[in-house]
């Protein structure tokens, strides 16, 4: 995540008094996204940014030793993918976007 992004989180955890233990790529893969990108181009980082994203999640709950993740989703992150699938023509992955906890 981005230096404003960070900050955010920052703020959120000192404002609810939470813990929070930050891990970047760097740290986790040794590398950053922005040397992948680097090395692949942009053409497909969005499809690495999320695997990765997705494993950073499972490396740190491992890591912190917890049972439960909570993240959270807005309604631009919904109307994103369900254009992105329908400009894809993906039903599959379409049809998922109309679950209720979707």
């Amino acid at each position: 995540y981005r230096d404003d992004s960070l900050k955010t989180v920052e703020q959120n955890r000192d404002d609810y008094q939470i813990p929070l233990k930050i891990l970047s790529y760097k740290d986790l893969y040794g590398w950053t996204m922005d040397e992948i990108v680097a090395q692949i181009g942009r053409k497909n980082n969005c499809t690495f940014c999320g695997v990765f994203r997705r494993q950073a999640l499972d490396r740190g709950a491992a890591l912190l030793n917890v049972d439960c993740i909570a993240t959270g989703h807005n309604a631009d992150d919904i109307a994103e993918t369900v254009l992105m699938n329908i400009l894809r023509g993906d039903i599959a992955r379409l049809s998922r976007c109309t679950s209720i906890i979707t």
